[in-house]
């Protein structure tokens, strides 16, 4: 397996990245659902929405990673239509104004009270805005609507996937699973 990406293919660090990050989504997705349904008194109160928060600052570390990654290496080329090209493409940057405004609106959740996030190993990320009233609530509202978004986004863009290789039956899929397809 190669490191960079090329023409014809993916590189491992963004074949990692790619499902890397599509399975911490899912996660973070299950454990937020989850804990909206925990009482007061539940043992998992606290632990689970700190888990939560603490992946998600593990998932905006790595989307700076890979937008960075993906900025320093070229796109291989699509095995699609021009119409398709677009609609990829747009899609994908989509997939970061999402995921970057999932990640701000949570992190103006945990912050709301002008706390500091404290994260596991004791580091803190400094509360940079409170005071605005309703903040919890509103980034509340922002965060749920955006993780609809993006799983819907998700089902979409795996959809697509799965047209690609079945029914055009080219290499887009076989591609991002890091498997070399004949003639490559």
């Amino acid at each position: 397996m190669k490191w960079r990406n090329d023409a014809r293919s993916w590189g491992l660090p963004s074949i990692l990245l790619h499902w890397g990050m599509a399975l911490l989504a899912t996660l973070l997705f299950v454990l937020g659902k989850y804990m909206m349904t925990l009482d007061y008194y539940h043992p998992l109160y606290q632990r689970i929405p700190d888990l939560h928060r603490n992946l998600g600052v593990l998932f905006a570390l790595l989307l700076c990673l890979r937008l960075l990654w993906r900025w320093s290496n070229p796109l291989p080329a699509m095995h699609a239509v021009p119409r398709e090209r677009v609609l990829a493409l747009l899609m994908h940057r989509m997939f970061y104004v999402v995921m970057f405004a999932i990640v701000i609106s949570g992190y103006l959740i945990s912050t709301a009270d002008g706390h500091d996030l404290l994260l596991y190993g004791g580091v803190e990320l400094p509360a940079l805005v409170s005071g605005v009233d309703n903040l919890e609530d509103r980034a509340g509202r922002v965060h749920w609507f955006l993780t609809w978004l993006l799983t819907a986004m998700l089902v979409l863009h795996a959809g697509a996937a799965l047209k690609h290789h079945f029914v055009d039956g080219d290499a887009t899929l076989i591609r991002m699973l890091g498997i070399q397809s004949r003639g490559e």
